[in-house]
C-alpha cells in the first residue's frame, strides 16, 4: 500500500472517528431527554388525576356521614320501615348508594357490579348497637373518566385509562382490553393491543385490587419524535463527514506530492553532487519536517483529548438535570473548558422582567460588575444583544467576550458568557462549541423546571393555589415538634364556608370554584410568610400560625372572618355577595397533647362556631 493511500486512511480517521462518535452519543442523549419529557408529562397528568380521584373519595366519605344523619334515613333503620323506594338527598355524579341493616336485609339500592371504592358510616341506636350501614361507591369506570374531563386536563396525545384485574375497564378514548408490562411508575407497556409509554399510580379499591389511574403515551408517536430529532442530527453530521473526508483526502494528496517532490530532489542531489553539504542541508530539512509532523501529531492528540474531556463534563451537566444549581455550575465550567477561556458566567432569562438574573460566575469573570452587570436586559450591552437577537455576540477589545443565549425550541432560557481566552481572542471554532453546549443546556435546565413543576404540583391543591391536605399534616408535624422542643405556641384554625351547598345548587359548581378561590386568596393576602394556608378539603380550610397563642390565632380568625364577610365576589356577569365562614380555633401544645389532638379541638370548635348561628369565631377551651 502506499503512503499517500495510508496517510489519506489515517488522516480520514482522525476526522470521522470523533465525528461518528459524537453522533452516536448525541443521539443516545436526544432519544433519552425526550423519553424524559413524555414521562415528565405522563407523570404530570397521572398525578392531577389521582387527585381528582381522592376529593371522589373525601366526597363519598362526606356524603355517607351525610346521609346517615338525614332523619329519612334514621328513621328508615330505627322503624324497621319498608325499604326506601327514593334518597332523600341527591347522590353526585358518579357515586352510588347502598343501605343496609345490620342484618344484611337492604334497605336501599345494593353494591356497584363494577369496581369501586366504599366510603362507610355505621348508624348506631342511642345505646351505640349497630343498626345498619350508609355505603357511598365511588365507582371506578367511565363515570370516574367524565370527572377526570370536567375537573383536570393533560396534553396530546396523552390518554387516561382505569386499569383493574389486569384490563383497562375505562379510558378517555373508550379503549378497553387486556393491560401487560404494568408496573407502579412510569414505563413501556401494552394498553389494549397498543404499545404504550404508560404512567400507572395505585389507587385504592374495596371491590377489586389492585387498581390503577394509568396515563399512556402511544410508542409510535414517541418513535416518531425520536426519529424526527435524530434525522435532523444525522444530515448535517453526514454532510459535515464528507467534507473531512474530501479534506483529509486532499490533504493526503497534497502532503504525498510535496514528498514525492522532496524525495526527487534528493535523488537528484545524491546522483549529481558528491559533496556532504547538500546532503547535510537536505538531512536538516527532512529532520524539520520530522520535527514539525510530530508537533502536529501532538496538537491533534491534545485536540482529542480535550473533546473527550468536553463530552465527559456534557455527561455530567445531564446528569444534573434535577438539580437546577449543580446543573449551572456543570454548564459554566464546561462553557469555560470547551472555549479554553479564564472565566465566564451563566444568566437565567426571567420572561416577565425581559431580563436575565446572573446564577454563577467563575474565574476571571469574578469582580467584573461594571462591564458585567448581575442584571442584564434584552438589548443592553453585548450580552443584551444576544438575549435580544437570539443569536452569539463575540467581542475581542477591550476585552475578549463571547455571550451565547440558551434557548429551547426558540423560548430563551438564560444567557452563558466566556471570558478572557488563552489564545487572546474567541475563534469560530469557540463561537460553534459554545453553541453547541447551549443547545443541550437548555433541554437539561428545561427538565430541571418540568422537574419542579411537578414536585410543586405534588403538594399544591390546584384549584386554590393553597398548600394540599399532604402538605399540610408535613409542616404540621415539623411545626408540632418545634413547638414542643423550644416552648413555644402553635396555633390552628380550622374555617368552613357556610351553606357552601346552596351556593353550588343555586349557581353552580363554577360559581362554588370561585367562592373557594375567593376564600384562598384571602387566605393567602392575611397570613404572615411562616404561616401555612391549606384546602383542608371540599369547601373547608386551615390556617397553621407557628410562634402564636390563642389570642393572637382568635385575633386573626375574627380579621380573615370579617375579610371574607365583606368581601364580593366577581363571577361573569354577577357579583356573589354574603359569602361568610366559621371558624375553630386550637392552641398548643399543652400536658400530653399530640398535634392529632390539636386538630380535634380546632374541629370540634368550628362545629360549635357553626351550631352557634355560623358566621362566628369558637376559641377552643383546651388550651
Amino acid at each position: 500500500m502506499r503512503f499517500r493511500h495510508k496517510l489519506s486512511i489515517v488522516l480520514v480517521g482522525l476526522a470521522v472517528v470523533p465525528l461518528a462518535a459524537a453522533g452516536v452519543l448525541v443521539g443516545a442523549l436526544l432519544e433519552r431527554d425526550q423519553v424524559t419529557r413524555v414521562d415528565n408529562k405522563l407523570a404530570v397528568s397521572a398525578a392531577s388525576a389521582a387527585q381528582v380521584y381522592r376529593l371522589q373519595l373525601d366526597r363519598a366519605g362526606a356524603f355517607a356521614t351525610q346521609l346517615a344523619k338525614n332523619k329519612s334515613v334514621k328513621v328508615a333503620f330505627a322503624r324497621g320501615a319498608n325499604p326506601l323506594d327514593s334518597l332523600p338527598l341527591q347522590v353526585p355524579a358518579g357515586m352510588s348508594v347502598a343501605l343496609v341493616r345490620a342484618n344484611g336485609v337492604p334497605v336501599f339500592g345494593k353494591p356497584p357490579t363494577e369496581p369501586a371504592w366504599r366510603g362507610r358510616a355505621t348508624y348506631r341506636d342511642k345505646a351505640g348497637k349497630i343498626i345498619g350501614y350508609v355505603d357511598v361507591y365511588v365507582r371506578i369506570g367511565q363515570d370516574l373518566i367524565q370527572q377526570f374531563r370536567r375537573q383536570t386536563s393533560w396534553p396530546d396525545p396523552i390518554e387516561i385509562s382505569l386499569v383493574a384485574r389486569g384490563n383497562a375497564i375505562a379510558s378517555t378514548n373508550d379503549a378497553t382490553g387486556a393491560v401487560s408490562g404494568l408496573r407502579g411508575g412510569t414505563g413501556s407497556a401494552s394498553v389494549a393491543g397498543t404499545d404504550v409509554r404508560a404512567d400507572a399510580v395505585l389507587i385504592p379499591s374495596t371491590t377489586v385490587r389492585p387498581a390503577y389511574i394509568v396515563t399512556t403515551y402511544p410508542e409510535s408517536t414517541l418513535s416518531n419524535a425520536i426519529d424526527s430529532q435524530r434525522l435532523r442530527i444525522l444530515v448535517p453530521l453526514l454532510l459535515l463527514g464528507l467534507v473531512l473526508v474530501g479534506g483529509a483526502i486532499f490533504a493526503a494528496d497534497r502532503i504525498s506530492r510535496a514528498l514525492t517532490e522532496l524525495a526527487g530532489r534528493a535523488a537528484g542531489l545524491t546522483r549529481g553532487r558528491t559533496g556532504g553539504d547538500e546532503l547535510t542541508q537536505l538531512g536538516a530539512t527532512i529532520d524539520e519536517i520530522s520535527t514539525e509532523l510530530t508537533s502536529r501529531m501532538g496538537e491533534l492528540e491534545a485536540e482529542r483529548g480535550r473533546f473527550k474531556e468536553t463530552l465527559q463534563r456534557y455527561g455530567e451537566t445531564l446528569a444534573a438535570t434535577h438539580d437546577l444549581n449543580a446543573l449551572v455550575n456543570a454548564v459554566l465550567d464546561t462553557a469555560v473548558q470547551a472555549t479554553r477561556a479564564r472565566g465566564g458566567r451563566l444568566l437565567l432569562y426571567d420572561a416577565e422582567r425581559g431580563e436575565a438574573i446572573e446564577q454563577a460566575r467563575i474565574g476571571t469573570a469574578r469582580g467584573m460588575r461594571s462591564d458585567l452587570p448581575v442584571v442584564v436586559a434584552a438589548g443592553d450591552g453585548l450580552e443584551g444583544g444576544a438575549l435580544a437577537t437570539h443569536e452569539p455576540r463575540v467581542s475581542q477589545v477591550p476585552r475578549a467576550v463571547l455571550a451565547v443565549p440558551i434557548l429551547r425550541e426558540h423560548h430563551l432560557l438564560g444567557l452563558v458568557t466566556a471570558v478572557d481566552p488563552e489564545e487572546g481572542a474567541f475563534s469560530d471554532e469557540d463561537v460553534e462549541a459554545l453553541s453547541a453546549l447551549a443547545v443541550q443546556a437548555g433541554v437539561a435546565i428545561e427538565n430541571a423546571r418540568l422537574h419542579r413543576v411537578v414536585e410543586r404540583q405534588a403538594v399544591t391543591d390546584s384549584l386554590t393555589g393553597l398548600a394540599n391536605r399532604r402538605q399540610f399534616y408535613e409542616v404540621l408535624g415539623r411545626e408540632y415538634e418545634r413547638a414542643q422542643r423550644f416552648g413555644q405556641p402553635v396555633s390552628l384554625i380550622l374555617l368552613d364556608i357556610d351553606d357552601f351547598k346552596v351556593i353550588n345548587d343555586s349557581k353552580g359548581h363554577l360559581a362554588g370554584d370561585a367562592v373557594l378561590h375567593s376564600v384562598a386568596a384571602t387566605l393567602a393576602e392575611v397570613i404572615r410568610e411562616i404561616d401555612l394556608a391549606a384546602r383542608y378539603g371540599g369547601e373547608e380550610f386551615a390556617v397553621l400560625l407557628p410562634q402564636t397563642g390563642p389570642e393572637g390565632a382568635a385575633n386573626l380568625a375574627e380579621r380573615l372572618r370579617t375579610e371574607i364577610a365583606a368581601r364580593s365576589i366577581r363571577f361573569g356577569t354577577e357579583e356573589i355577595t354574603g359569602v361568610t365562614a366559621s371558624f375553630g380555633v386550637a392552641a398548643g401544645p399543652v400536658h400530653d397533647q399530640t398535634q392529632i389532638d390539636l386538630i380535634a379541638s380546632a374541629d370540634a370548635a368550628l362545629y360549635q362556631a357553626k351550631r352557634e348561628g355560623k358566621n362566628h369565631v369558637t376559641v377552643s377551651g383546651a388550651w
